[in-house]
């Protein structure tokens, strides 16, 4: 779970380096490595009823900071099944090959940035695996706050964004 900016970078960086071996097929492939996090922003719309795109760094950094609340997240572009119907619709269309190969990509950063925090499995690897495991986990911000004890600290202009999502928190701080 990186940051725009890196991810910005990583697939400017990789690009570079692959333009001489994969040509023009560099340009899906550099934005499938940006464009993957969409369902990010699919995630917090689900979550916050709220369509502010300013809202969606907050809930990450909110989210971030609670990992440990044995949070569960779904990102369905980060998920086995969209991998599969990637790589199947290749088939047909091979530009998919280099959007598949750039959200793997990207997803091996995030995997990085994960083990690194101690949270390898934070989020689901498939939309089955999420399936199963969702009824012994929080998947919202609202279940995280329900426990009582969230970090909101540093997480700029947490209280207002509360008030936009709709949420009544005695954490509000």
């Amino acid at each position: 779970m990186s940051s725009p900016t890196f991810h910005l970078i990583q697939s400017l960086s990789a690009s570079a380096v692959l333009y001489p071996i994969i040509g023009e097929n560099v340009i899906p492939f550099g934005l499938a490595v940006i464009f993957i996090d969409i369902d990010h922003g699919i995630e917090y719309v689900a979550d916050t009823n709220n369509f502010n795109p300013r809202g969606l760094l907050v809930y990450h950094e909110f989210l971030t900071k609670n990992l440990h609340k044995n949070y569960l997240g779904l990102n369905i572009f980060h998920t086995f099944e969209c991998y599969l119907l990637m790589l199947i619709l290749a088939h047909w269309f091979p530009t998919c090959y280099y959007i598949l190969l750039g959200f793997l990509f990207h997803h091996l950063a995030d995997q990085i940035g994960l083990v690194k925090m101690g949270k390898p499995f934070v989020r689901a690897f498939s939309i089955l695996e999420y399936a199963i495991r969702k009824k012994h986990h929080e998947i919202s911000l609202k279940k995280i706050l329900s426990q009582g004890t969230a970090n909101v600290e540093g997480v700029p202009d947490i209280n207002k964004w509360f008030v936009k999502w709709g949420i009544k928190c005695s954490q509000n701080r």
